[in-house]
């Protein structure tokens, strides 16, 4: 289990201003990812889906795994690129793009890493001129908790939202 401090910059194309989050990432072999935001939100990917627990809209959101896949293959890239199909591209001193088979440069993402070789910065294109960036600081290793740690349940009052 591979956890790091988490800081999520995204510009809202309405304002222009930058939104920054803070939280939490965590990853788990095999491809397990969960996102925990100091807003409440909170974020799980998994094989079979994953959920999505947004406390401001009082509902979790309940993806199968056709919602889930595109956004695990990123997360999965930093553990095991090659279990993915990711390729990488070096580009520069400890920065490289990540590309899937057949998606091609437009859809690239691109990872740089610390002094440490641990992801340092990910930036991922959510859509076509979107893009959110991820800064990764304190990593550390730890005992993994299981998949039962990758699934969210909803709080009493909370509407659940199912997705294909």
């Amino acid at each position: 289990r591979a956890e790091a401090t988490l800081q999520l910059s995204r510009l809202d194309p309405l304002s222009g201003r930058t939104n920054v989050v803070r939280g939490r990432l965590i990853l788990e072999l095999p491809r397990l990812a969960r996102l925990e935001l100091e807003d409440g939100q909170r974020l799980t990917l998994r094989e079979d889906g994953g959920d999505w627990l947004q406390p401001a809209m009082r509902q979790l959101v309940r993806a199968g795994s056709q919602s889930a896949a595109g956004a695990l293959v990123w997360w999965g890239a930093l553990l095991d690129p090659q279990a993915t199909g990711v390729q990488e591209r070096k580009v520069g001193t400890r920065q490289y793009v990540l590309t899937q088979p057949g998606a091609g440069e437009a859809l690239a993402q691109r990872i740089e890493l610390g002094a440490d070789g641990m992801p340092r910065r990910l930036t991922v294109e959510t859509s076509p001129g979107e893009r959110v960036e991820y800064r990764l600081t304190r990593w550390r290793f730890v005992r993994s908790r299981g998949p039962a740690d990758f699934v969210l349940k909803a709080p009493a009052g909370f509407e659940v939202v199912e997705l294909p």
